[in-house]
């Protein structure tokens, strides 16, 4: 069994751009990946974090012929043992029987690396990589000369190509690989909402809109804050669904079945679910494409940037084959607004303003869970953005340009 050995860190990139190459580029025929994880690791939630995000891209997940597993090491030993690191490590491969080891030392501590380092040394079938940053490549340094470096291939670089066009950043937008475990889990059941029934999935989407819309409005409320379900009806048809919500790791919301309520603990879980997660699922939608072509993007959530002192966001960005892409995402159910077409072209015609940011080398989308009217996508088309609603989200690879 090929095992690849990787460390938990701050900096999921580390890990994830390394183990793309091997499954994506390389084809490889690792079976197992290993997480090495500390108390330090697990209680910061750099271990969930790599997991979900490897699930989230289908490595590891229960279509997946790799397994992910985790192996701890006792607290402290990471900072001030290192035979009790290799004891650790070497009982795993005695257990398991691993015929072929890879391990990562991107991250982790120095005596975590050195480990590695000495048991790579036991057999000719053990090897060490990092990824070196500065020069783009992975470097097998326990290899023999001339094949020890291989070229990356990493994303382009988002925030050079806004300086370059005389943009700066406001805020420090988020990889859609560093966002927080909790995320991940929220969305990929959303996504198998959408997939079994998006007309239910719109539902329960609607009836949560109008309950965080509840607390968004009145923001002097105090948390955690208690909200009343009256519609009734939607809530018979998605009950189900809602409740489910509430049973996944670190749920945004809980429900009181007795009382029909709903508990939000903070203003960040309301905001999550008025909207935020429609962009993060945006996101997923992007990188699963890519993955499908054996490529890789850094999709950035919430991309703020300012040229004078008005500044600007689109909720989902990345390069690709030097275009900018933008996206912006919309989870309103146009239907119930006042004057629908108004405020859908209004909307349109910011977004194309702010998509000037890329210069003639962007792709502008307009990402609507509700459908738009036609007369909206006369004006869509009229601006350059392409649409992507309803239904088509369940095929939405065939709209990326």
């Amino acid at each position: 069994m090929k095992t690849l050995f990787v460390s938990a860190t701050a900096q999921t990139e580390a890990n994830y751009y390394l183990i793309w190459h091997f499954f994506k580029q390389s084809n490889t025929d690792i079976k197992k990946i290993v997480i090495i994880s500390t108390d330090f690791t697990r209680e910061k939630g750099y271990v969930d974090n790599l997991t979900s995000v490897l699930n989230a891209l289908q490595v590891g997940s229960e279509n997946s012929s790799v397994t992910i597993e985790e192996l701890p090491l006792k607290n402290g030993i990471e900072e001030n043992n290192v035979e009790a690191i290799k004891d650790v490590l070497l009982q795993w491969i005695a257990h398991n029987k691993a015929s072929q080891i890879i391990f990562n030392i991107t991250g982790g501590t120095k005596l975590m690396s050195i480990a590695q380092d000495q048991i790579a040394q036991i057999s000719s079938r053990y090897d060490c990589v990092y990824q070196s940053r500065g020069s783009n490549q992975l470097v097998w340094y326990n290899r023999p000369p001339g094949k020890q470096c291989y070229d990356l291939v990493l994303p382009e670089n988002l925030e050079a190509r806004l300086k370059g066009r005389g943009y700066q950043t406001v805020s420090a937008e988020t990889s859609f690989l560093d966002l927080p475990a909790q995320q991940y889990h929220y969305i990929q059941q959303m996504y198998k909402y959408l997939d079994i029934n998006i007309d239910k999935a719109k539902d329960l989407v609607f009836l949560l809109n109008a309950l965080t819309a509840k607390v968004m409005n009145e923001p002097e409320h105090s948390f955690p804050q208690t909200i009343e379900v009256r519609d009734g009806y939607r809530l018979k048809k998605c009950i189900t669904w809602l409740k489910l919500l509430t049973k996944l790791p670190q749920p945004y919301f809980s429900y009181d079945s007795e009382a029909a309520t709903i508990t939000w603990e903070n203003k960040e879980a309301v905001e999550f679910v008025g909207g935020k997660w429609f962009e993060v699922l945006t996101g997923l939608l992007i990188v699963q494409h890519y993955l499908a072509q054996k490529q890789q993007v850094d999709v950035q959530i919430g991309l703020q940037f300012k040229k004078t002192s008005d500044g600007n966001e689109v909720d989902v960005a990345y390069i690709n084959s030097s275009y900018l892409h933008l996206f912006e995402c919309k989870t309103v159910n146009w239907e119930r607004q006042d004057n629908p077409t108004t405020k859908v072209n209004a909307d349109l015609r910011k977004f194309d303003s702010v998509g000037q940011v890329g210069g003639l080398n962007t792709h502008k989308y307009f990402v609507s869970l509700f459908d738009i009217s036609d007369q909206s996508l006369a004006v869509a088309k009229d601006t350059g953005i392409r649409v992507i609603m309803g239904k088509q989200l369940q095929d939405f690879g065939r709209y990326i340009a």
